[in-house]
């Protein structure tokens, strides 16, 4: 019956003839005149039901069409121009890169998504193809910027010739990590396309949301991973390789800037999240802190080895998910819980670079990470028990200013994380009220990173600033006594000094 009605409609029976005729050359008087009406009457009527003008559609689908040949056959760029109406290659490679974000050449090489320009309007505009175009193209554009930062890595690892093989190494195990991250963004690029041909994979947003939400954060630790390498490296090799640190820098601020445009799209059409937990969640859940206890048990059984902070931070996740009750437990808080754990896994693989020897005390973290994720499969499979979350949060002022104070506790305990690897890595170096000076700086960082310290009635983010700004200036001068060991220690609190700068950013908003 629908059908019916669409074949009779002669807007839609001109998106037959542009289909038929598409390698033609089409101007609107035409195809007006193909189906029986006016120029005028034809234009105001296509735009009323497909959303855009009648010459733009039609530039779209030659776009989309040509971005399908680019990926499904080897015909030549200037070739499937002129297949399409353009003259040269200049000017279709102007059009392809406005449409598409990148160049057809780049768009070739790294196999990216062919969006899709519908051909019917649909019934909710959760599906409008110009949005989902939109971020098809960003998230290309950052596809290739991430390639090509990696291809530049590769390339540039061994700037500095009498450096140790290590980072050679390093600079391959970053350029991998970035590498994954186009590989997820190009699984989210191919899910996001597939929402424009079915309205009912809606239902998929909430994950490629998250997943969105995470590459970005993952692009941010990627870039802190780099510096932070960089501190500890000797003045020479620090400067051989400022260009590669700079490249990660600019990756990270470019993916936050590309990611936050999806995830606002996502954030106006998504409101689901799962939440009813049933017996089976109750023993993913056992599985999974059962196999972080070993994980944290394996690497704490020799205290002579600087592995106590990745034991101590594996242990807090297991007790986190223990001691809710299952309805406590949400997809996002499983998603945090594995993200926390993908930042450990980075900081193992680094460490089992210095002492490859060690390898089996680490071979709990892969088990729990499965774990994990066996639950967050099967929450997420839970979609039945689905129910507002993302919309609600935007709603309200109080949500917002929450996930503010959400952000801050994390970030505080990602820096503390790494700060505690960096003082027990100096190990001997340090004088024990050296040593003590940092445990109680820690102990005030770590209140920070606790979210029940921003729920307290005495909290402030004046108050945050205050403590991350004392800490600064007392990690400052630790590292100032520390000499040349000290850098890495001047390099994170640096960064405190950064987050604490954003805390009172916040408080004035």
């Amino acid at each position: 019956m629908e059908q019916d009605r669409n074949n009779k409609n002669p807007v839609f029976r001109s998106l037959a003839v542009i289909e038929e005729n598409i390698q033609r050359k089409l101007t609107v008087e035409s195809l007006a005149k193909s189906i029986h009406l006016s120029k005028y009457h034809y234009q105001r009527m296509f735009r009323e039901i497909m959303g855009d003008s009648v010459m733009r559609y039609v530039s779209r689908r030659r776009i989309a069409l040509a971005a399908a040949d680019l990926t499904e056959t080897d015909e030549s760029i200037l070739a499937i121009a002129l297949k399409y109406g353009y003259d040269s290659h200049e000017g279709f490679t102007r059009s392809f890169r406005a449409q598409m974000g990148v160049s057809p050449k780049d768009y070739r090489k790294y196999h990216l998504s062919v969006p899709t320009v519908k051909k019917q309007k649909e019934k909710t505009t959760m599906t409008d193809s110009k949005t989902i175009n939109e971020i098809i193209r960003s998230l290309n554009n950052l596809i290739v910027q991430i390639r090509e930062v990696t291809a530049y890595t590769r390339k540039n690892k061994t700037a500095a010739p009498d450096t140790a093989v290590f980072y050679s190494e390093f600079w391959d195990t970053v350029a991998t990590g970035a590498d994954a991250m186009a590989d997820e963004l190009g699984a989210m690029s191919e899910r996001i396309t597939h929402l424009s041909r079915r309205s009912d994979e809606i239902s998929a947003g909430f994950f490629i949301l998250r997943t969105m939400e995470t590459i970005a954060l993952k692009s941010d630790i990627l870039a802190f991973q780099v510096r932070l390498t960089l501190a500890r490296a000797k003045p020479e090799h620090r400067t051989a390789f400022e260009p590669l640190s700079h490249q990660y820098v600019r990756l990270a601020e470019n993916a936050r800037i590309k990611i936050n445009q999806v995830v606002a799209f996502f954030r106006e059409l998504i409101t689901l999240i799962f939440q009813d937990m049933r017996e089976n969640a109750m023993k993913k859940r056992k599985d999974a802190v059962a196999a972080g206890c070993l994980a944290a048990e394996k690497l704490s059984k020799d205290a002579s080895l600087p592995y106590g902070y990745l034991a101590d931070e594996i242990s807090r996740i297991a007790e986190e998910l223990s001691s809710p009750t299952l309805e406590d437990i949400s997809v996002s808080s499983l998603e945090d819980a594995l993200f926390r754990l993908e930042i450990i896994a980075s900081a193992a693989d680094l460490d089992l670079l210095r002492m490859p020897s060690n390898r089996q005390l680490f071979d709990g973290i892969p088990v729990f990470r499965e774990r994990l994720e066996e639950a967050l499969l099967f929450f997420r499979e839970l979609s039945e028990s689905i129910v507002p979350d993302i919309a609600a949060r935007q709603e309200s002022p109080e949500q917002e200013e929450n996930k503010k104070h959400s952000e801050l506790a994390f970030q505080s305990s990602i820096l503390l994380f790494h700060l505690r690897g960096e003082v027990q890595k100096l190990g001997q170096k340090l004088y024990p009220e050296q040593k003590s000076a940092f445990d109680k700086i820690c102990t005030r960082i770590n209140a920070v990173s606790q979210p029940s310290f921003h729920k307290t009635m005495a909290y402030s983010p004046e108050k945050s600033a205050e403590i991350l700004r004392q800490a600064y200036e007392e990690l400052s001068e630790m590292a100032e006594t520390l000499g040349a060991c000290g850098t890495p220690i001047r390099f994170i609190a640096e960064e405190i000094l950064h987050l604490a700068k954003d805390a009172m950013s916040d408080s004035k908003t």
